[in-house]
């Protein structure tokens, strides 16, 4: 995989490329769907992923959702669906340019694309003034063919990020990893935490979740942890921890089971939801939350 950080620094090759375009939040099924097509078009064609590294609507001036994918992740995943280069385009740089000037000057003359490939809700130029059909339209007129892929199901549920998000902050973590096609991951350095976890006889891998980063709702999850290439099972809890001293951010703490190797403070992790246990909740003393943590991890354990 090769990361870019402008079409402007692209060397697209003379044979060509097929293109991949959206912002991709989540790489979801339906944004899968886009990459996959793109994707089959390797070897003759060389194969890129067209995305910015900021929500456009940041630059816009407006709210901005959670994000499901930071862009270390979001670019590993559109590797590992088979994209060789990953474009991070800077939004303010083509806002302002109309639909046509996108694909001629963009698509064209900095990617030499031969084809792309697009959402079916996907929107382009400035104030999002083209559509897929518009796509289609001025791609014809430049050599190059553009193809619109339809909405992506899981049984009735139609992939996208909006119903991801909604079904993070639910708890509905088995629903939003079944329109990922993944599990939903937070990642970051591991930190010493306050050490309440070890005090108990449950030390926990601590990671801070990263501001702006989709929460899911609060409570206990049935977990993996990569940490050096490593996979663990792990109990993990979302939250303030209010049993121990409210914190003023939300936390993901996890409990490794059956782990017995050395410190790992420093070092990064990826923690990813499999299953949602309990919600949080407020115990009266240090000796029922330990008691509820052991049930936890039984649970967690026996897959309940």
């Amino acid at each position: 995989m090769a990361i870019y950080y402008s079409t402007t620094e692209y060397p697209a090759p003379e044979e060509g490329t097929a293109v991949a375009l959206g912002f991709f939040d989540g790489v979801h099924l339906g944004h899968r769907a886009v990459i996959g097509a793109c994707a089959a078009q390797a070897p003759k064609l060389r194969t890129a992923a067209l995305t910015f590294a900021e929500n456009p609507l940041k630059a816009l001036g407006m709210p901005c959702p959670p994000y499901l994918t930071d862009n270390p992740r979001k670019a590993r995943l559109i590797s590992q669906a088979g994209i060789a280069d990953v474009i991070f385009e800077d939004f303010c740089s083509v806002r302002d340019l109309s639909p046509e000037d996108f694909v001629q000057n963009i698509l064209r003359d900095k990617l030499n694309a031969k084809k792309v490939f697009c959402g079916f809700n996907y929107r382009f130029g400035k104030n999002g003034a083209g559509s897929a059909d518009t796509l289609k339209t001025l791609c014809s007129v430049y050599g190059i063919e553009a193809f619109t892929v339809l909405p992506v199901y899981a049984g009735e549920e139609m992939a996208s990020s909006t119903r991801v998000r909604e079904l993070i902050s639910a708890g509905d973590i088995k629903g939003a990893n079944a329109l990922l096609g993944y599990a939903y991951g937070i990642s970051g350095r591991i930190d010493s935490g306050n050490h309440i976890g070890t005090a108990m006889g449950f030390p926990t891998v601590n990671i801070p979740i990263p501001e702006g980063a989709a929460v899911p709702r609060f409570g206990v999850y049935a977990s993996r942890l990569t940490i050096d290439g490593e996979v663990y099972r792990g109990a993990t809890n979302i939250g303030v921890h209010p049993t121990v001293g409210e914190s003023a951010s939300p936390l993901c703490e996890t409990f490794i089971l059956g782990y017995e190797g050395g410190g790992l403070y420093g070092k990064d992790a990826l923690c990813e939801l499999l299953s949602f246990v309990r919600g949080e909740k407020r115990f009266g003393s240090l000796e029922e939350l330990k008691a509820q943590i052991a049930e936890d991890c039984k649970a967690v354990i026996s897959g309940r």
